[in-house]
């Protein structure tokens, strides 16, 4: 059940929230994003979760949520960007913590705070390909949440191909390609050996494997792991 809730179960089975006092609208608006999670955790397709679900999971009225979505999608839409910015923040950060002048250490710190994501907070990582396909209105302008996460590829992966040393040992063919396929290669090439891996094996050798893979794809796509 939600932090934060006070209160008494109320008729709907939810429990009896206590109202916000002025100026806390968004704290109901953050307690709805956290309610919305856990039931998508719970569920098997983010579509099986209603607005009405979460308002019970929260203790208010669908009315309410209304307040700060304007429907389910807006709702599923602010969940995803709100994954989607922590894992890039997360990125950025281990890639910014190593110095100016060695561009390959942060692309690979980079990938390994990806994987680590995907690995430790396997159902975030996994809402974040689900989601979207649920959404039935048009998105912001400002784009798909994904954004977030590929500009942190772009950034490392230009910043090593912008190093003078980067092209020694790159495989020819992936070296006459522009940086933003190699950008998509490399996301792409990691997702898809996680969703084989899932689907397979989760073992610990298998793992092991994985962890070969992603070195591999790496090697393939800048010539060095």
């Amino acid at each position: 059940m939600s932090t934060g809730h006070t209160g008494t179960p109320g008729a709907s089975g939810g429990r009896a929230r206590v109202p916000n006092r002025w100026g806390e609208g968004q704290r109901l608006r953050q307690e709805v994003l956290e309610a919305a999670g856990r039931l998508l955790k719970e569920a098997s397709r983010p579509e099986d979760v209603s607005l009405r679900a979460i308002a019970r999971e929260v203790g208010v009225t669908a009315p309410s949520i209304y307040k700060h979505f304007k429907d389910k999608s807006e709702l599923l839409l602010a969940v995803l960007d709100d994954i989607c910015r922590e894992l890039a923040e997360s990125m950025r950060r281990a890639a910014q913590s190593v110095p100016d002048t060695e561009p390959w250490t942060a692309l690979r710190a980079a990938v390994d705070t990806y994987c680590r994501f995907a690995t430790q907070q396997r159902h975030r990582y996994q809402l974040m390909f689900h989601i979207g396909p649920t959404l039935t209105e048009p998105q912001s302008s400002a784009g798909h949440p994904g954004r977030h996460v590929m500009k942190v590829w772009r950034e490392v992966v230009q910043g090593y191909l912008n190093d003078p040393a980067a092209g020694s040992g790159r495989n020819p063919g992936a070296s006459s390609l522009p940086a933003e396929d190699i950008t998509r290669l490399l996301w792409s090439g990691l997702h898809g050996q996680f969703g084989i891996w899932w689907i397979t094996t989760r073992d610990e050798p298998g793992q092991q494997r994985l962890v070969q893979l992603q070195d591999a794809l790496l090697v393939s796509l800048f010539g060095r792991c």
